[in-house]
């Protein structure tokens, strides 16, 4: 392994470092609007969809009744000795009964998908702590990692032996000042 870091541009790192800010703001954003809709999923189910069902039976109960009264009073008129076959009005109940069933079959549903969203928001979040993680405490510590890096390959390359050679002393100094800015960092993920 050689001794020297072979670094060609120093405006590699800069760029480097942008686009890891870049990145962070990025993940930031998703992070943020992911939980956000993800609450709002779950409101929905929780708050919105178990009101709205219970409405909706009201409704549909409410249509079988009126269902029920225009078919009695269908069965009940007569023109002369004609009585009328009612089918519309059969038809109509029979649909209405059908709503109030599929209306009162999602309540339970309802309440079964807050149950397994509730549990996958669980996962996702967990999950996603990780990033968070890494965005919040992982990256800022890299872009000053990156920032320190670039400050001491500037000094570096501003400072060089009468021979144009870069003067050993300083390259320990500039190492050494490298060596313990890594340690500190490695400090401070430990507290």
């Amino acid at each position: 392994m050689s001794n020297s870091a072979n670094v060609d541009s120093v405006d590699a790192i800069r760029l480097f470092a942008a686009a890891v800010a870049k990145f962070r703001e990025e993940a930031r954003l998703s992070l943020t609007m992911m939980d956000a809709q993800l609450r709002q999923i779950l409101f929905w189910l929780e708050r919105d969809r178990p009101g709205f069902w219970k409405h909706e039976i009201e409704n549909c109960m409410r249509e079988v009744a009126e269902a029920r009264v225009r078919l009695h009073q269908c069965r009940m008129r007569r023109v002369g000795d004609f009585r009328p076959s009612c089918i519309e009005e059969v038809k109509d109940l029979e649909k209405s009964r059908n709503d109030v069933e599929f209306a009162q079959k999602q309540v339970p549903n309802v309440k079964r998908w807050f149950g397994e969203a509730t549990h996958e928001a669980e996962e996702y979040r967990g999950r996603a702590a990780q990033l968070t993680q890494a965005v919040e405490r992982d990256l800022p510590r890299l872009m000053a990692l990156l920032a320190f890096t670039i400050d001491r390959l500037e000094a570096y390359a501003a400072v060089s032996s009468p021979s144009g050679v870069p003067e050993a002393a300083r390259m320990q100094q500039i190492s050494a000042e490298l060596e313990e800015f890594l340690k500190s960092a490695q400090q401070d993920d430990r507290m």
